[in-house]
């Protein structure tokens, strides 16, 4: 029988209540936080949401933004931007490789493992103030470990 800690009973039950439960993880040396949804992709079949390296205040925000939109029907398509994530900016849903699921979506694997299922993920990539991507040439070398890509840029 598998031990449930209190961490899991909130998680669980958040995603029953809510339909989704926001991790929130540290950053750890060059590693930035990060914060990432569990129970969209069981709760109304859309991809999980990770974002990286705001602050957590925000990141938690901005996932239950996104989850409240999710809730009212709206489907977020890799490779698409959406001005109405992070005001006056344009974010980028970029779909997740697998590869690095073990690294990020720690909580979320163990989830969907309980339920011998597979579940997608879209990372939510965001602008410097400037409007620059962490894939250009310009992204600021201070900040570049700030928001790895974790898919692929087309």
């Amino acid at each position: 029988m598998e031990k449930i800690t209190v961490s899991d009973q909130k998680l669980l039950t958040d995603i029953t209540e809510f339909g989704w439960h926001v991790v929130k993880v540290m950053e750890e040396g060059e590693n930035p936080r990060f914060a990432y949804s569990v129970g969209l992709y069981d709760s109304f079949g859309h991809p999980e949401i990770i974002m990286v390296g705001l602050k957590f205040d925000l990141l938690h925000l901005l996932i239950n933004n996104i989850g409240e939109e999710i809730r009212n029907g709206k489907q977020y398509t890799p490779g698409k931007f959406y001005a109405e994530i992070l005001d006056d900016f344009n974010c980028l849903m970029l779909k997740m490789e697998k590869k690095y699921y073990s690294d990020y979506m720690g909580y979320a694997n163990w989830y969907y493992k309980r339920q011998n299922k597979d579940f997608p993920v879209l990372q939510c990539i965001y602008p410097t103030v400037k409007g620059i991507y962490p894939w250009e040439k310009d992204w600021p070398n201070e900040i570049k470990n700030l928001q790895p890509i974790l898919g692929n840029i087309k």
